[in-house]
Parts: structure tokens; sequence; C-alpha cells
């Protein structure tokens, strides 16, 4: 048994019960109306036949009169009464005075009237076998000369048709009402179909099928939209979560470039006896690399509690060429025994973000060093509008994190496009002679 209120029931079942409940009140609303309009139509023509021979009759005089209703046979009836309501003539079938004189006095116009009485079968008593019968009667009452004409009509063929035509519908509604009820199933399932379909797709779709969409109904109705409306919000989701994806590998990448330095400088300072001077240096470029950490946790953490993971530049002015060599000297120790250079002009001053700048230098030299091949230089250079940082090795420069052989950019050169298209500039990448030349483009303001 389901469950109750019906508001827990299946879709399919409300809608079918609602279809079977508006199919109920029609049907049941139709059966009363017919059974009205032939009652209505019965009655005319009972009335219809009643009258017409109450004006054959009542054209009639004296002795024609008498006999016209002595010789009536058949479905309708006539008496001719005194005022006292004795019978002066009477049709064949009929036992008894239709009327009596107390329901004759006072009547002084035609009139209506309904009444019960003994008349003959007409078939019975042609066959000499009388068959008396108490039978509704509809009786029409006209004053003639000296009396009364009474006209009248049996109710029983009326009354037998519309019991016949209640009893068809007690059983024609029923069962209408059961072929409404397995068509409002069907029709509620075929209309429920493509609901079910986008929810067979929707529980296929997870994060590891991303771009996969729920199927859109061809017509342009309600469920359409909603089908076009998930498919947006699911859009929507796709995005946040490739976003997030983006977000978890940028920070593994900007986290392991300070954490290798730190590695190294401690192992280095470990690998045999140094001068105080020595650790005292290991330990100041460790705590650079530590203090670069936490202030880029702190950024990571900002961008992690915010919809929008768009850099956000807090522009300053500042010497391009002292940046660079900063980041140079950072991964001199890295470099080991290959040279890593640093070529300049005199003092480039742009307006940017210091640290995202340096966060983009620092990207390109550290893949230079790890998947590059002999000597590394860095060349600043200045030129009207901008300013450009170029890395040059003698390796290919490709590594598959950094600049895959795909038509998409890897994640570590993706990170420095984002950083020179925020300062206004670009990024591009050169492989020719056996050397690799990355160049970083930055925006400078008029004058510099």
């Amino acid at each position: 048994m389901r469950a109750w209120p019906p508001s827990r029931w299946p879709l399919r079942t409300r809608v079918a019960l609602a279809f079977l409940a508006a199919t109920a009140v029609a049907v049941t609303g139709l059966g009363v109306l017919v059974q009205l309009r032939v009652s209505d139509a019965l009655e005319d023509r009972l009335r219809d036949s009643v009258g017409a021979e109450a004006d054959r009759l009542g054209s009639l005089r004296g002795r024609e009169l008498l006999e016209a209703v002595s010789a009536l046979r058949g479905e309708v009836h006539a008496q001719v009464l005194t005022a006292r309501g004795d019978v002066r003539a009477s049709s064949g079938l009929v036992a008894d005075p239709l009327l009596d004189a107390a329901e004759l006095r006072g009547f002084d116009r035609i009139g209506w009237l309904e009444r019960t009485a003994t008349v003959l079968d007409d078939d019975a008593e042609a066959a000499g076998k009388p068959d008396p019968e108490r039978e509704r009667l509809v009786l029409l009452v006209e004053p003639v000369e000296d009396g009364f004409l009474v006209v009248a009509t049996s109710r029983e063929d009326a009354d037998e048709t519309l019991t016949t035509l209640r009893n068809q519908l007690l059983i024609a509604g029923p069962l209408a009402l059961a072929v409404a009820g397995g068509l409002g199933y069907l029709v509620a399932g075929a209309g429920l179909r493509p609901i079910e379909r986008m929810r067979s797709r929707a529980a296929t779709i997870s994060a590891r099928s991303a771009g996969e969409r729920l199927p859109v109904p061809e017509a342009d109705d309600e469920l359409r939209r909603l089908a076009l409306t998930l498919n947006a919000m699911i859009g929507r989701l796709d995005d946040g979560l490739q976003r997030e994806r983006r977000f978890v590998a940028e920070a593994s990448h900007d986290l392991r470039t300070p954490l290798a330095l730190m590695l190294t400088e401690i192992e280095l300072a470990l690998a045999g006896e140094r001068t105080p001077e020595e650790l005292r240096l290991a330990l100041s470029s460790v705590q650079d690399e530590v203090r670069r950490l936490i202030a880029l946790a702190e950024e990571l953490l900002d961008r992690a509690g915010s919809e929008d993971l768009s850099l956000s530049i807090e522009s300053r002015p500042f010497d391009l060429v002292d940046l660079a060599a900063r980041v140079v000297d950072r991964f001199r120790v890295a470099a080991g025994r290959r040279d890593l250079t640093l070529t300049a002009a005199p003092p480039v001053e742009v307006h940017g973000d210091a640290t995202r700048l340096d966060r983009a230098l620092s990207n390109l030299v550290d893949n230079a060093v790890r998947h590059g091949a002999g000597a590394i230089e860095v060349t600043v250079s200045a030129a009207p509008g901008h300013a450009v940082v170029t890395v040059t090795d003698e390796g290919d420069g490709q590594p598959q994190d950094f600049w895959p052989r795909s038509a998409d950019p890897g994640l570590g050169l993706t990170i420095v496009r984002e950083i020179a298209r925020a300062h206004g500039g670009s990024i591009d990448v050169e492989h020719s002679g056996g050397r690799t030349r990355v160049r970083l483009v930055v925006a400078s303001p008029p004058g510099h």
C-alpha cells in the first residue's frame, strides 16, 4: 500500500490519478446531462402525443366526441367525464375513471396532471385475456360542454427507457474511467520519459566525464527549457571544477620551485665543512624562500576563498633589472656548474606587481635550469612602451608540464602567460639553432 499523503506518491501515479479524477467528474457530469436531456425529450414527446390527441378530440362535439373516445385503442387513452366525475365515454383500455369528482372540482381550464390508474394491456385484451396493470399516467384535462375531456398516456415506456439509459451509464462509466486511468498512466509515463532519460544521463555524469550534458527534448516546451537550464548549470559546475583543478595544479607548481631551492641550499650547506659566512648566506637564502612560501600560501588561500580565481595586480613602480638580478642570484646554486648570467641595460623601470613578475620570471628560469642545457642567459631590455625579459638556454626547453608538444600550453607557461596578460604584455617561445628563447613582454608607462 502506498504511503500517505499523496504528495509522497510517484509523480506518474499522481498525474494518472489527477487525470482519472478529472475524467470521473467529466463522465459524471456528462451522464447527468444526458439523463436530464433524455428525460426532457421523453417528457416533451409524451405531452406532444397527448396534446395532439386532445386537440383532435376537442374539435368534436356531442355524439361524435363520445364515439371517437370509445373507439380509441393503443398508447393514448381518453375519457369524457361529467362535472360530478361520471364516465360518459371511455377508451377501451381504461378500467377505472381517470379522475374523480373531487379532482375535477374547480377545473375550468386546461391542466396537466399525473396519477396512477388501472389500464389493460392492448395485446392481452386483443387476445381475449385482459391483463389489468397499475401504471403512471400523464393526463391532460380540458373542459368540454357539460363536463371534461381527459386524455392520458402511460409513462411506462419512458420510465423503462430512462432506467435502461441509467443502467448503461452505470456500466459504461466505470469502464470509461478504467480506460481513462490506464491511458492517463501511459500518457504520464510517456510525458515523463524525457525526464527519466535526463535522470539516467545525470547519474552517469561525474568529475571524469567533463563535457557531457543532459539530452534535450526536441519539443519546444517546459522540459526542453528545463534541460537547457540544467545543462547551463552543469556547464557552470564543470567550469568551476576545471578552475579548481587548475588552482590545485597551479598551487603545486608554485610551491615546488621555492621548496626545491630550499632543499638545494640545505643539501649544499650539509655537504661538507662550511664557513660561518657560507652557512649564514645559505640560511639567508632559505629565509627568503620561506618568506616567498608564506606569501604564496597566503595568496593561494585568498584565491581559494574567492569565487573569482583571476589574478589581482597591485601596480607599483620598480626596477625590472633589480628583480631579474634577485631571481638569477636565487637560482645560481640550483644551476650548479652551468653558467647563469644576467645581461641588462641601465635600470628599466616598470609599473606592475613585483611579486607576480618575480613568480613569472622564477618559473621561466626554473624551467631552463630543470629542462634546458648549457649556459642560461637572462636579458632585460627596454623598448618604447614596454620592457622585455628573455631567458635563453641551449636545450629544447619543452617539458610536458611547461610547454607540451600539444596545442595547449602547460601549467607553468599558463601561469606566466596570465601574469603577462595582467601586465598588458605577452609571452612567446622560440626554438632555433639548438637554443630556446622565452620572451616575457611587460607594458611600461609612457616615458619609461
